[in-house]
C-alpha cells in the first residue's frame, strides 16, 4: 500500500497514538512499571514463540514490499514493536482503568 513503511505506519497510528494518549495518565503507569515489565517480556517471548514458528512453518509471511527489512531472531522489527507494543498500550490501559476505579 504505501511500500516499505506500511507496517511502520500502520503501527504508528494504532500501537503508537493510542500509547502517546495513554501517557497522559504516566504516573499511574509508572508506578506499575515491574508488573508491565513482565508482562511485556512475557508477550515478547511468547509472541516471538508463535510468530517464528508460524513463519517457520509457512502458516503466514511477511511481504517484503511492506516492511523494512530488518529482521530479527526470525521476525521483523515490525513484528516485535507489534508484540510489545500491544502489551503495553493493554497492560497500561488496565493499570489505568484500575486507577481510575480505586479513585471512585
Amino acid at each position: 500500500m504505501f511500500g516499505n513503511p506500511t507496517y511502520l505506519l500502520w503501527l504508528a497510528l494504532f500501537v503508537g497514538v493510542p500509547l502517546l494518549i495513554l501517557s497522559r495518565w504516566r504516573r499511574a503507569v509508572w508506578q506499575q512499571r515491574r508488573a508491565l515489565g513482565w508482562v511485556l517480556f512475557g508477550a515478547l517471548a511468547g509472541g516471538w514463540a508463535w510468530d517464528a514458528l508460524s513463519v517457520r512453518w509457512e502458516v503466514w509471511r511477511y511481504e517484503s514490499e511492506n516492511i523494512a527489512g530488518l529482521w530479527l531472531i526470525g521476525l521483523p522489527i515490525e513484528e516485535w514493536l507489534w508484540i510489545g507494543g500491544v502489551a503495553l498500550m493493554f497492560g497500561a490501559l488496565t493499570v489505568i482503568l484500575v486507577e481510575q476505579e480505586s479513585v471512585r
